[in-house]
C-alpha cells in the first residue's frame, strides 16, 4: 500500500474552509477513486495547517488530474500553500475507530539508507508492539520513504492525555532506537483529526 501526505501551510484565520472543502468536497472524490483505501484528514488551528492523508493500492493511482485539483483547491480555499509527500505503507494497525476530536501524532523519523532493514525490524518488534500496549490507542501506521530514509509514525489517540503518555513511551524508545538500530525521530507534530476512512 502507498499513501500520499498532502500538507497544507495556511492562514490561521482561514484554516476551517481549507477543511471544510477537504470533508464536503475531496473527500468523496478520493474514496470513489479506483485503488483508494482511506482517507484521514487532521489539523493544526493554531499553526493554519491541515495534513490529509490518502491511501493507495499502486503509488500512481493518486495522480489523477481530479484529485489533483482538489488538492490545489483545497490549498487556495485555506489561503496557503501545498507540500506533498509520498511514501510506502509498511505497518497499519487499527485496534478502534479514531473519533473526530482525537489526537493525533506525527513523529518524523529518519532511518539508515544503507541497512533500511535493520531500523525496519526494530520499528515493528521492538517500538510499535509497546506502542499497541498503550491504553488509549487508536491506530498506529508506519510510513517509509526507502529512497531517502525518511519516514512518519502516525499514531491516533483517543485524547491528549493519552497521546502524552505514547509520546513518553517513544522518547524512551526513541533513545534506543538511536543507539540500536540508527532510527531517529527528530520532530513531532500534534494534530486534531478531522476524519478517517478505511476502505478496500
Amino acid at each position: 500500500m502507498h499513501a500520499r501526505v498532502n500538507i497544507i501551510f495556511g492562514k490561521k484565520d482561514q484554516v476551517w474552509r481549507g477543511v471544510a472543502h477537504l470533508e464536503e468536497s475531496d473527500r468523496a472524490v478520493v474514496e470513489a477513486t479506483a485503488g483508494n483505501s482511506g482517507l484521514t484528514t487532521m489539523m493544526d488551528r493554531e499553526a493554519g495547517v491541515i495534513v490529509a492523508v490518502s491511501y493507495w493500492d499502486e503509488s500512481g493511482q493518486s495522480l489523477e488530474a481530479a484529485l489533483t485539483q482538489a488538492r490545489e483547491t483545497a490549498a487556495t480555499a485555506a489561503g496557503g500553500d501545498l507540500l506533498v509527500e509520498t511514501y510506502e505503507v509498511v505497518a497499519r494497525d487499527r485496534l478502534a475507530d479514531p473519533t473526530p476530536g482525537a489526537t493525533v501524532r506525527m513523529d518524523r523519523l529518519q532511518i539508515d539508507t544503507t541497512d533500511p532493514g535493520g531500523p525496519l525490524e526494530f520499528l515493528r518488534e521492538q517500538v510499535l508492539p509497546q506502542l499497541r500496549n498503550e491504553p488509549g490507542l487508536c491506530s498506529v501506521e508506519l510510513l517509509i520513504d526507502p529512497g531517502v530514509g525518511r519516514g512518519l509514525l502516525l499514531t491516533a489517540w483517543t485524547d491528549e492525555e493519552a497521546a502524552s503518555r505514547g509520546g513518553s513511551v517513544l522518547d524512551r524508545l526513541g533513545n534506543e532506537a538511536a543507539e540500536r538500530s540508527g532510527v531517529t525521530f527528530p520532530r513531532t507534530e500534534d494534530y486534531t483529526l478531522v476524519g478517517a476512512s478505511v476502505s478496500g
